[in-house]
């Protein structure tokens, strides 16, 4: 009933520390029970006697209530959620008889007792009633009876005795009585607030403790797993895929690079929370084939990571084809639409790298190779892409080292107007010579854009044609450069910044650069690179498209951008006898249409420009009139064309 404000963890404090003082409380009664019965006169038998039977009942009760702490203490250690509310019933009727039988001691032999045994007797009952208001302070019920049964009957007995001294000690009796019924109840109030509130403090700090755990979990998720598919992101796959090869460094391994085929076409055409929902649906499908597998990750964008064990390497084989085919699998929200598949490269440790760095590398290498040879397969990293890898990384460097050192050159192709043939135009190229080798464009600008160098070589390009184009500023009309821009570099938000702070140093015209860009920027997101078409625009530069109609053409696209001036592709002047000639026909009928400049480019012979002199382009480009000429030659080109023009 004491206990009815507090909950049950609660009691079992409150018990634990009734049973934690009762050891001290017992040793001293007995002990005290022993001064009581022996250091008085004891001539008297039967007074002897009877404190000895006394002694004897005073011994059981405390003998039963040392038994039961020490079963209470073999509980608590067995289950710490007992019922606390059987072992304070046995406490407080332990404590209660304890205080009786010395209430009887006091009572029965108050006749016997000479002065000096009485005061002994009612300072001693007093003590012991002192010594119960902390004691006792578990339980208020306990503390309070046991200080009155204690000491309120033997004081009120010496109250009523006509032996002034006696009635002095029953008036103090009752008086402390009173004082530790009062100490009690506020000590037991006190120690049960406090352990209402440690309990509080408790939970509040289970609760925070849980709350802490669960946001470190979350911090941990969000750090560690990428939020689209909840596998591993870079960061936490490199690290836990580093500790995997520098643990196990004996083990057999397998790094499988798997790159999504046709999956920007669902971007495209159904949107990116569809494209979002296809990447979630296929890492569930990864996290399905990949039961036995050690780690998924997904790399960035469409790419996947898998790092797994294998026993051979036909055994790798059928589990990246198993990979391949749960991707392919059609699914089901979208029956009607053609599903993605993917490509996989795969690289293995030891045998092909020792870091994960280098893994990684290789099985993009051998993934890529791969695609470009047959989408949908897998391509196992050999010596071939090994040596292909090592002159990429030394192209690379040297790459680097050249646009820092002006290692590269321009070359420049004269584009002529059809009627008069005269020059209007170069369009700049770039050429590199490594150690006596001819590299061709085709492999160092894919490395360029490979190891992050196609941003600082366009504009090296861009400052190189603004010098040439410097060399043009007295001929009339002005003649201008062209330059091939990336969609890299178009994707730089300060890229425009950076093209006109170079013409301004250069003092040349906006209009008198023109940027060429190839035509499969349409295939990327508009967005990324509209802007800066817009922007360059307002500036005064001029926009070509270069190669039209070998890529993704769309008339939309070039209604958007607004385009200046569009180069036919060689392929179509070299066909121009099979259907080449009819989409010639319909560009220049465009190009009438929406107010643009028709450039057609790889003319080498007369009868080709003729022809297209007839249809109605405006502009040729080709051997016809000039192969590529290095920077030297320019001026007197143009010195014998103004001759032959004159």
């Amino acid at each position: 009933m004491q206990y009815k404000n507090l909950n049950s963890n609660e009691r079992i404090e409150a018990v634990k520390l009734l049973y934690s003082n009762a050891l001290s409380g017992i040793g001293v009664s007995a002990l005290v029970s022993f001064v009581l019965v022996f250091a008085f006169d004891l001539t008297n038998k039967t007074t002897k006697q009877e404190k000895i039977i006394w002694l004897f009942f005073m011994l059981v009760i405390l003998a039963i209530r040392l038994i039961d702490v020490i079963y209470f203490n073999y509980t608590k250690g067995v289950n710490h959620q007992f019922n606390a509310n059987n072992f304070l019933k046995r406490f407080s009727v332990g404590c209660i008889a304890t205080a009786i039988s010395w209430s009887c001691y006091a009572l029965w032999f108050h006749k016997s007792s000479s002065i000096v045994e009485i005061t002994t007797t009612i300072a001693i009952l007093s003590a012991f009633a002192g010594g119960s208001a902390n004691l006792l302070s578990g339980s208020r019920f306990t503390s309070v009876c046991y200080s009155i049964i204690l000491l309120m009957p033997y004081s009120l007995v010496l109250s009523l005795s006509d032996n002034y001294y006696q009635y002095i000690l029953g008036f103090l009796g009752i008086t402390f009585s009173a004082i530790m019924v009062a100490s009690s109840y506020k000590s037991a109030t006190f120690t049960q607030t406090a352990i209402k509130l440690r309990n509080q403090n408790r939970k509040l700090l289970n609760e925070m403790e849980s709350k802490v755990e669960k946001r470190t979990e979350e911090i941990y998720r969000l750090s560690n797993t990428d939020p689209l598919t909840n596998l591993l992101n870079r960061t936490a796959f490199l690290k836990v895929a580093n500790k995997q090869l520098a643990d196990h460094p004996e083990e057999k391994l397998a790094l499988l690079f798997v790159d999504l085929d046709g999956f920007k076409q669902i971007n495209d055409s159904m949107g990116h929370k569809v494209g979002d929902q296809v990447l979630k649906e296929i890492a569930e499908r990864l996290t399905n084939v990949c039961t036995r597998h050690l780690y998924k990750c997904r790399w960035g964008g469409d790419e996947f990571l898998i790092l797994t064990t294998y026993e051979d390497q036909q055994d790798l084989f059928n589990f990246a084809k198993k990979v391949i085919k749960s991707i392919s699998a059609e699914h089901e929200r979208y029956k009607y639409q053609s599903w993605v598949s993917a490509t996989i490269g795969i690289a293995l440790f030891p045998e092909h790298e020792a870091d994960m760095g280098a893994l990684i590398r290789s099985a993009d290498l051998a993934m890529y190779h791969q695609k470009r040879t047959a989408k949908g397969c897998v391509n196992i990293y050999n010596n071939d892409l090994k040596r292909q890898q090592e002159r990429e990384q030394l192209l690379s460097q040297q790459l680097a080292m050249a646009i820092k050192n002006n290692g590269l050159r321009l070359v420049f192709q004269p584009i002529v107007d059809s009627k008069t043939t005269k020059v209007t135009s170069f369009e700049s190229l770039l050429r590199w010579q490594l150690n006596g080798e001819a590299i061709f464009p085709d492999e160092f600008i894919a490395i360029a854009e490979q190891y992050n160098l196609i941003t600082e070589l366009g504009l090296w390009v861009i400052e190189q044609a603004c010098a040439q184009a410097c060399t043009f500023k007295n001929v009339q009309p002005p003649i201008a450069v062209s330059v091939n821009v990336s969609v890299i570099q178009l994707q730089d938000p300060d890229f425009v910044t950076k093209v006109v702070n170079i013409v301004n140093q250069y003092h040349v015209k906006p209009e008198n650069l023109h940027l060429e860009i190839t035509e499969s920027v349409f295939a990327e997101d508009k967005l990324t690179f509209l802007a800066a078409v817009k922007e360059l625009q307002k500036q005064g530069f001029c926009i070509s498209i270069d190669d039209f109609g070998t890529g993704y053409s769309s008339l939309s696209s070039m209604l958007d951008i607004g385009v200046d001036i569009v180069k036919i592709d060689k392929s179509f002047i070299q066909n121009m006898d099979k259907r080449g000639l009819s989409i010639i026909h319909a560009i220049v009928q465009m190009a009438s249409t929406l107010d643009f400049i028709v450039v057609a480019e790889g003319v080498e012979t007369l009868e080709q420009a003729n022809v297209l002199k007839e249809i109605g382009v405006s502009h040729l480009q080709g051997y016809y009139f000039s192969k590529p000429m290095e920077q030297h030659f320019v001026e007197s080109y143009l010195n014998e064309q103004n001759k032959l023009c004159s």
